[in-house]
């Protein structure tokens, strides 16, 4: 009796690809303290072909760009599967975040450290470009959950800036814990609680809000 094969699933194989080259990208980078040579070069030592890694990537710049994306996305992985993350308000989903991705930035310290050597080159080479869009996509929609809730105001000309500001956040906190050498990185944890706190007594309601709520009023009912 003829057996039957079994199909080859491509994304599945894809996925095996990618994972193999960003493995042994990061320790070449670790063990070298420098990229490879060449694509040619990497992709011999890999013993898969060099358009195998231009399918996926593109240039040794577009898979730093993922390798820093999916630090972001494999967070935003960790939260979804929360479902005591869902009940939380926008303020603690926030602090959250940033917990759970200080935990995944342990795993890839050391790489981290090398990577951001030379920050400049870091903020040249527009490295961290598409962990902006994923970044910027996720605190988008934790903004229109704020100010649906009333944890945030919607305020003219302001509220559209405000996963910018959080951006700068994140970079702030990035900044930090690369620096930090604390036992378990609590200045970091507490850098997070003063900078969300910070962040959301300038996003909520405060004494200007009020005073412009309460002439409003008297306007309307003058």
């Amino acid at each position: 009796m003829a057996t039957k094969t079994k199909k080859k699933n491509p994304e599945s194989q894809e996925n095996n690809i990618s994972e193999l080259i960003t493995d042994a990208y990061i320790n070449y980078i670790l063990t070298k303290g420098k990229r490879p040579a060449s694509v040619y070069e990497f992709a011999e030592k890999l013993k898969i072909e060099e358009q195998e890694f231009y399918n996926l990537f593109g240039s040794f710049d577009g898979l730093e760009k993922s390798i820093w994306s999916d630090l972001i996305k494999t967070t935003l992985e960790t939260l979804s599967a929360s479902k005591e993350y869902q009940s939380y308000p926008v303020k603690e989903k926030l602090l959250t975040f940033y917990y759970t991705l200080i935990e995944v930035l342990k795993k890839n310290r050391s790489f981290i450290l090398v990577n951001t050597a030379k920050e400049s080159e870091l903020i040249k080479n527009n490295t961290l470009s598409k962990t902006r869009e994923v970044f910027k996509e996720y605190v988008t929609q934790l903004m229109s959950e704020a100010i649906a809730s009333g944890e945030i105001v919607k305020r003219p000309y302001i509220t559209d800036k405000y996963p910018e500001g959080l951006w700068l956040q994140l970079l702030f906190v990035l900044r930090f814990w690369i620096k930090d050498e604390s036992a378990g990185f609590e200045k970091t944890d507490a850098a997070i609680e003063k900078a969300v706190k910070l962040s959301f007594d300038l996003m909520g309601p405060g004494p200007v809000d009020s005073l412009v709520d309460m002439a409003k009023f008297l306007y309307q009912n003058k």
